[in-house]
């Protein structure tokens, strides 16, 4: 029977192939596996491995956009201001760490107050003028 390890060990020696002749024996064994195993199976583990890397995509994508500004910004004072959370909390959705087994990430309505959060401070310092 087919477990999720075992394809996650597979995409991991997928990814790592430096020569043609190993990724040809890879995909040999991933042939096999789909003409062998149940292939509902295979295909709710490799559903799951899709959303796992979107969700990866999704934490770097929010990274990267941010990546210019983190130096500028008090991410303790928006996390506190905008989301009523800690600063630990807004770091784990930036960085998409692993929070109770699961990459934390934003949710749709959380990263409107984040784009709030930025654009309310940009009008707030594109209206300071010191005299």
């Amino acid at each position: 029977m087919i477990t999720k390890e075992y394809m996650d060990n597979l995409r991991e020696r997928y990814l790592k192939a430096e020569t043609d002749e190993e990724l040809d024996r890879i995909r040999e064994e991933i042939h096999k596996i789909c003409s062998t195993e149940d292939v509902n199976a295979v295909a709710g583990i490799a559903l799951e491995q899709i959303r796992e890397t979107n969700a990866e995509c999704d934490s770097i994508l929010v990274r990267q956009q941010l990546e210019s500004v983190l130096p500028f910004i008090s991410l303790a004072s928006i996390a506190k201001t905008y989301f009523n959370k800690s600063r630990q909390w807004l770091y784990q959705r930036i960085n998409g760490l692993v929070v109770n087994g699961k990459p934390a990430k934003f949710t749709p309505e959380e990263l409107d107050t984040l784009n709030f959060a930025l654009q309310d401070m940009g009008n707030k310092l594109i209206k300071t003028h010191i005299s």
